[in-house]
């Protein structure tokens, strides 16, 4: 994750039409949070290949969330040309039940591996309320792109609340642990990352067959009582204040 962040529009009325308030992203254009933060991964305005969109196909917010995008490409210096193309995963999904910026930002880790760049089904054209924003492009077809260093992800929801989410190719983490702590680091850590992979592919593989379950519930968030003065209520707060809060081996937060 190489920057993220929420915002709100001051309009906060439940509507599912969110208004522009995830483009304070960009704010100070060249020289914003978002423009530095990638940087310091190596990846430039113009590297970043793809944006993941939540769109729902209405007339309130494809055309909102396409200006967003397009104003913000401009603001942080993106090259007059440079195609910025459009991924539109509700055009396959649906809408989610739950959150689904999910499904968005796994698409995005599979674009990083495959270096395609998927198209938007059933897209028969444009509505021509978009030509003016000059960056954006809807592939029909697929388009192989090769190496992609970094993709946006925005998630609108309700009272006009924005996640916004640039989303970096594990190439540039393992760059960045190679310079700051040396290529041993690197090597420990890819074999970790590796490790995890296999598990998380054993499990899910072991789910499908009804040998393991695919979700378990999270007790109480985490908190319990234990009858010796454990307040969970305060122990949330603590640990919300609390830069250096962590689970511990029980699998609680213990305050």
């Amino acid at each position: 994750v190489g920057f993220v962040h929420s915002y709100a529009d001051g309009a906060h009325t439940s509507i599912p039409a969110p208004g522009l308030g995830a483009l304070a992203a960009g704010m100070g254009g060249k020289d914003s949070k978002l423009v530095r933060d990638l940087a310091k991964l190596g990846v430039a305005p113009d590297d970043i290949a793809v944006v993941s969109k939540h769109d729902t196909s209405t007339n309130a917010n494809d055309p909102n969330e396409s200006e967003l995008h397009n104003t913000l490409a401009h603001a942080i210096g993106r090259t007059d040309g440079n195609p910025l193309f459009v991924i539109s995963q509700k055009t396959l999904t649906g809408h989610a039940k739950g959150g689904a910026c999910i499904f968005q930002v796994n698409g995005l880790t599979q674009l990083f591996k495959s270096g395609v760049v998927p198209a938007n089904v059933a897209l028969d054209c444009v509505d021509p309320k978009l030509k003016r924003d000059d960056h954006m492009v809807w592939l029909r077809e697929p388009l192989k792109v090769g190496s992609v260093k970094a993709g946006l992800a925005t998630s609108l929801g309700f009272g006009h609340v924005s996640g916004f989410a640039a989303i970096v190719n594990p190439g540039a983490f393992e760059a960045s642990v190679a310079n700051t702590a040396g290529v041993d680091a690197l090597v420990q850590w890819r074999e970790r990352a590796n490790e995890r992979l296999a598990a998380g592919q054993r499990r899910l593989e072991e789910g499908m067959m009804g040998r393991a379950a695919l979700y378990e519930p999270i007790d109480n968030r985490r908190f319990h009582k234990d009858g010796h003065g454990y307040d969970a209520h305060e122990a949330e707060k603590a640990m919300l204040l609390d830069p250096n809060a962590r689970l511990d081996a029980s699998g609680y937060f213990e305050m």
